[in-house]
């Protein structure tokens, strides 16, 4: 194939991904760190009472388990999946669906089903943006082929593609789009949001063992990943940033790793376009899985993934679900967020990303600072929602309000308490009272 047939096949995934307004659903993916109780060190996938074994146990309980050889590397559930980041995070997510309500109640079946086997084992169930106490050395890579090859790739192109692979844990939110038209604007907003939405999200208290004096060491990871297909995409703050245009932007990429009749393969230090030249079609498999080989912080596949934020306790996680859906599902918000968006290109909100690592909140925007900002966000946001979702909301709506992320209260506990500040990070004790 040359590169236009190439550049045709993969436009397809975006085309079959619009949806009628109808039809426009939202999930959610939620990361979480397994530690010992006792000292907050990370549980690994191979030890006794392990990651491998949390999954056994949960298999029991009706769980269908999906093996990579003899291992255990992921499950699946009715609404749900369960599967394993590079350094044993395990990653709750749900079926697209419209309704807030169903995708809590989802979550709170997956925390009822592992809690009990946490408390057996003596260990925590973090909901945290980096690792607080073990350090990336010492943490192995789970058995899956996949993060071999990028952690060989990946240690070349950036100072901190380890720690982004073994150390960090995120929400990720994915939404529909019903057109191309409706893709370009959802992009731009959600690429213009990055600098507020890493701010507002920001749960990392300590970088390898020391406290992070500053904003979102996520953002700062992230930067220094693989400057080619992590950050803000160049010209996705365009006005007409296209399906054309993401598909030039992955063709341009080295997958890393390529699938060959279902077998996982290095793809070697060429880009996505050469390494096909020589075949006739891509199966939908292939091209699945080139679109997962690309992290920027919004990322298209049949849907718009939108990547920034830290993992958070889950009455965050759901008030940050309900923010997005708030902005993106509502015609008139998105079209205000749209119209200012215009004033920006990549380097503005690149430059802004920077401020709001040194600044926070106080970050300058628009005359202003980026705090006042988040509050008419967060409240155009309560506005674009149904009566009955306005109320999950509220705690990031009062995090906004009180300029400071929870990030900054836990590392306030950290540093009174020392390892029992953590404790706030764990879901056992929200999920029981909730």
């Amino acid at each position: 194939m040359n590169k236009e047939a190439i550049s045709k096949q993969l436009i397809s995934i975006l085309k079959n991904g619009e949806k009628s307004l109808e039809d426009v659903k939202l999930g959610i993916e939620i990361e979480h760190l397994v530690v010992q109780q006792k000292d907050y060190t990370s549980v690994t996938y191979y030890e006794t009472f392990g990651i491998e074994t949390i999954l056994k146990k949960l298999e029991m309980k009706g769980y269908q388990g999906k093996y990579e050889g003899d291992y255990l590397v992921g499950l699946s559930k009715e609404s749900m999946d369960i599967t394993l980041e590079p350094g044993g995070q395990l990653e709750f997510s749900t079926r697209p669906c419209i309704h807030l309500s169903h995708i809590k109640e989802v979550y709170e079946k997956f925390l009822a089903d592992v809690l009990p086997i946490m408390e057996e084992h003596e260990q925590y169930l973090l909901c945290v943006g980096y690792h607080p106490q073990t350090k990336i050395k010492d943490i192995p890579f789970n058995p899956k082929k996949r993060y071999q090859y990028m952690s060989r790739y990946l240690q070349k192109t950036g100072k901190y593609a380890l720690n982004m692979m073994k150390g960090t844990a995120s929400v990720q939110v994915a939404i529909d789009y019903v057109s191309e038209a409706d893709f370009i604007k959802k992009f731009r907003v959600a690429s213009f949001l990055t600098p507020l939405l890493y701010l507002i999200t920001d749960n990392a208290p300590i970088f390898e063992g020391e406290i992070y004096g500053k904003y979102s060491v996520r953002s700062l990871i992230w930067e220094n990943t693989d400057p080619d297909r992590s950050g803000i995409i160049k010209g996705s703050l365009d006005k007409n940033f296209s399906y054309r245009d993401y598909v030039e932007y992955l063709l341009h990429s080295n997958p890393i790793c390529i699938l060959e009749d279902g077998i996982l393969k290095p793809s070697g230090n060429h880009p996505l376009y050469e390494i096909y030249k020589d075949q006739e079609e891509l199966s939908k498999e292939e091209m699945e899985h080139l679109y997962t080989m690309v992290f920027p912080d919004v990322r298209g596949k049949n849907y718009i993934e939108i990547r920034m934020a830290d993992s958070m306790p889950k009455d965050l996680s759901m008030a940050y679900l309900a923010m997005i859906k708030g902005l993106f599902y509502h015609g008139e918000n998105l079209d205000k967020l749209y119209k200012i968006s215009l004033e920006y290109n990549d380097e503005k909100i690149k430059a802004l990303k920077e401020a709001v690592i040194q600044k926070g909140f106080e970050a300058p925007f628009q005359g202003e600072d980026l705090g006042r900002f988040g509050e008419r966000v967060i409240k155009m946001a309560e506005e674009g929602l149904i009566k009955e979702e306005r109320s999950m909301i509220k705690p990031l709506h009062d995090l906004i309000l009180n300029r400071k992320t929870y990030g900054q209260q836990i590392k306030e506990k950290y540093q009174k308490d020392g390892v029992k500040g953590l404790f706030d990070l764990q879901v056992t004790k929200e999920v029981n009272e909730g």
